[in-house]
């Protein structure tokens, strides 16, 4: 069996310099300076009007000494700059500085090489840093819609006795880890997981997106949604994270037809609803969440009878407790909460998949003010209606 690596598509992007070329890139640096050291030189000579200041040429090699070696060669490149200054002074046969009037000149000199030396070096560091941040901020943003596409594809695979409708809200500022899984089961079964890891960002995404892929694996050999529960929640322990991350998921497997039988285990979710009737699955207990270390996981399957037309609605904590990703502080937190959710259900029974969805995806929207705090995760099916018997030949 070959696993298949998501991700955004490689691409031949240039390795590091070798060891070589940066010697040869700072040899090549070295002598431009010594050139500019020699031009300085050569106008020091050559111009002896004091109010001309060919000295404070040498802010030219200072700031390219910024530029390339920071802040050690700053201080070498003023070091020199003010040596040649003095010298020339000093071998001129008819100085135009001399005594304190020339050391007080070097020392003003001094000063502003140095000065600005080290404030460009300080301006650089600073952008340097937020160049890097930015592209930082640039691969974790490719990384994040990679792993979006994946934890919540825009289709799902078709089964022959489901309807199937999916939809996904992400949340205003951030991505958190929801995710959906539709995948087939073992004897023409049909399995379905639905969950969430605490926390936003990449590294919520990178836990969804592994434990995604374990129930992925696993689901083609077990139809037993305690049996894959703790399947994924081993896999994770194993897997490990750089902080602890908390998963909560819910996983169903719906039998092929004629039975439809729905067997389904939850590990710190919300129950799966009727999708006309918004009632909780039947049976059933749910167990703490992945990731936090309880062994063994004290999780127990439910079961009911998919029958034909029936429907059941899959989601993330994002519906129930739905709210505005602002709120002023001086108002009270309110959540969209069970009696809305189940109030657009009611008014939405029996509608095609992809309307009561879009109705419950509205109504939360809406209460959050076009806002959504959380990311919103719905998966709806339904069972195909059983085709009437075909009378027998007389």
């Amino acid at each position: 069996m070959s696993a298949r690596r998501t991700g955004p598509p490689t691409t031949d992007r240039p390795g590091p310099p070798t060891v070589t070329a940066r010697l040869a890139g700072r040899r090549e640096r070295v002598l431009v300076l010594l050139v500019l050291f020699v031009a300085l030189w050569a106008l020091l000579v050559a111009a002896s009007t004091p109010s001309l200041a060919v000295s404070m040429y040498g802010l030219v090699p200072v700031v390219l000494s910024a530029y390339w070696f920071e802040l050690p060669g700053v201080l070498v490149t003023a070091s020199v700059t003010t040596v040649l200054f003095v010298t020339d002074k000093l071998l001129s046969p008819h100085p135009d500085l001399a005594g304190e009037l020339l050391w007080l000149a070097t020392l003003n000199r001094g000063l502003v090489l140095f000065g600005v030396g080290v404030l460009v070096t300080l301006l650089l560091r600073r952008e340097r840093a937020l160049a890097l941040r930015v592209r930082t901020q640039e691969e974790e943003l490719t990384e994040l819609e990679s792993l979006r596409a994946v934890l919540t594809p825009a289709g799902v695979p078709d089964r022959p006795h489901l309807r199937i409708a999916t939809s996904f809200s992400p949340a205003k500022g951030f991505l958190a880890g929801d995710f959906y899984l539709v995948v087939d089961g073992p004897v023409g079964s049909t399995t379905v997981v639905v969950g969430d890891v605490v926390g936003h960002g990449l590294e919520a995404a990178r836990c969804a997106a592994f434990v995604r892929a374990a129930c992925a694996t696993y689901a083609r050999f077990t139809g037993d949604p305690v049996q894959l529960i703790h399947l994924a929640d081993a896999a994770l322990g194993e897997h490990g994270t750089a902080e602890a991350q908390f998963v909560t998921v819910v996983c169903l497997n719906i039998a092929a037809p004629p039975d439809c039988t729905v067997r389904w285990a939850a590990a710190g979710h919300d129950v799966p609803w009727d999708l006309d009737t918004a009632a909780p699955l039947p049976g059933g207990r749910v167990g703490a969440p992945l990731g936090i270390g309880v062994q063994p996981l004290a999780v127990e399957a439910g079961s009911a009878v998919l029958t034909g037309g029936q429907g059941l609605l899959i989601f993330t904590d994002g519906l129930l407790e739905g709210r505005p990703a602002l709120r002023e502080r001086s108002r009270p937190l309110e959540l969209f909460g069970e009696e809305r959710a189940r109030q657009v259900l009611t008014e939405h029974r029996g509608e095609p998949l992809a309307v009561v969805l879009d109705a419950l995806v509205s109504a939360v929207t809406d209460f959050s003010a076009g806002s959504l705090a959380d990311d919103l995760c719905l998966v709806a099916l339904r069972a195909e209606p059983s085709s009437p018997a075909t009378p027998a030949p007389g």
